[in-house]
């Protein structure tokens, strides 16, 4: 018997706690999308199991949107399949139509129905429903998007956080096999941004629909994700956990998508010790050889400043005041750059140096 506990959690994690396989509810198999002549998704593959939130990070042009219209159908398909619930629905051959596909879509610009009440453009895709079942599920969720009242206002008397909330409604209501939400909190402030991440989870997880949220904003794929799919020049780099794909980056792409930092240089100099232009570092070299050349991705926080017997002189060039913490970039005496976030208690001014160390980086590939 499945506790009340075990039915809250996405089906991934059930299938480790009962031993039942589980199969995914969307599957994507070497997926090629192009406009025109232009390759701009290439060769992704991702499983995403029912119940799991997954959100697609990257920058601009980088195939994130793309790849949603392929899922909601407003994208054909050159090579490879999607499959819904173990039945093909995009393909060469086969292009289930989108109103078919029991999709819910969230757009960026909201796209509520201005001359509609809250309570109309919530209800709007469950019309075929019985008058009392239909006015049951619309406050319903007018209750779990917290916009109770509201009902009878329209979207331009509303907040863009709001608003966000009712198009969510909307999308929620006919009971969708997955939800898809393109660039969803891009038109909100940061704090807002962050705050509706999270109450957006909740919300999802409360109706216990799977999704996918693209988004160019870390902090948000971080809070919001089960999943997190890292894309670059249309292809796939990593799809992990997001806190795997910040610890354990794939790739270089990845780690500077996912984190601040600078790239330096570094030498291997013997067993687990490395020297590079921020003095040395203790790290595995197990993979290398001593006198190998490697590129490191030091992330900002990975530098600390104060007196140490390794430490190293740099310049500060830049400083920006950000609270809690001063963001520095610094110039090495071998001329490179690198950005630390130092506590504000650090007192320094652009020209003033100040003795550097590094606790750790990431290693992805060599020079020899």
């Amino acid at each position: 018997m499945i506790s009340n506990y075990t039915r809250t959690l996405p089906e991934v994690f059930k299938s480790q706690i009962t031993g039942k396989p589980v199969h995914p509810i969307l599957s994507i198999e070497n997926l090629q999308c192009r406009y025109g002549e232009q390759v701009v998704i290439e060769s992704v593959s991702l499983a995403l199991q029912a119940g799991e939130i997954a959100c697609l990070l990257g920058p601009s042009g980088c195939g994130k949107t793309t790849l949603l219209h392929a899922i909601a159908g407003f994208q054909p398909v050159v090579t490879g399949n999607i499959q819904l619930s173990g039945e093909v629905i995009s393909s060469p051959k086969v292009k289930v139509p989108a109103e078919q596909r029991k999709i819910g879509v969230v757009f960026q610009d909201y796209a509520l129905f201005p001359h509609l009440t809250v309570e109309q453009n919530i209800a709007f895709g469950i019309q075929s429903m019985p008058k009392g079942q239909r006015q049951s599920r619309t406050q319903s969720l007018l209750q779990l998007v917290r916009l109770k009242g509201f009902g009878q206002q329209y979207p331009h008397q509303l907040s863009g956080g709001q608003q966000q909330r009712v198009a969510l409604a909307r999308a929620l209501a006919p009971h969708p096999k997955l939800l898809l939400l393109d660039e969803p909190f891009s038109n909100l402030d940061t704090e807002l941004r962050r705050s509706l991440a999270a109450e957006v989870r909740h919300i999802l997880r409360e109706e216990k629909i799977p999704a996918i949220i693209v988004t160019h904003d870390r902090h948000e794929a971080f809070i919001a994700g089960d999943k997190l799919g890292v894309l670059s020049q249309g292809q796939l780099q990593q799809w992990d956990s997001p806190q795997d794909t910040y610890q354990k980056p794939k790739n270089l792409a990845v780690a500077r998508i996912v984190s601040e930092g600078s790239i330096i240089s570094g030498t291997v100099l013997g067993k687990d010790l490395i020297s590079t232009p921020l003095g040395e570092v203790n790290m595995p070299t197990a993979a290398y050889e001593s006198g190998d050349r490697l590129e490191l991705f030091v992330r900002s926080e990975d530098i600390a400043a104060g007196e140490h017997p390794g430490a190293v002189m740099a310049q500060v060039v830049e400083k920006n005041f950000l609270g809690n913490q001063v963001s520095y970039r610094f110039q090495l005496a071998a001329g490179e750059t690198v950005e630390a976030a130092l506590n504000a208690n650090v007192q320094a001014a652009p020209g003033d140096k100040l003795p550097l160390r590094l606790s750790s980086a990431l290693v992805f590939d060599q020079a020899r």
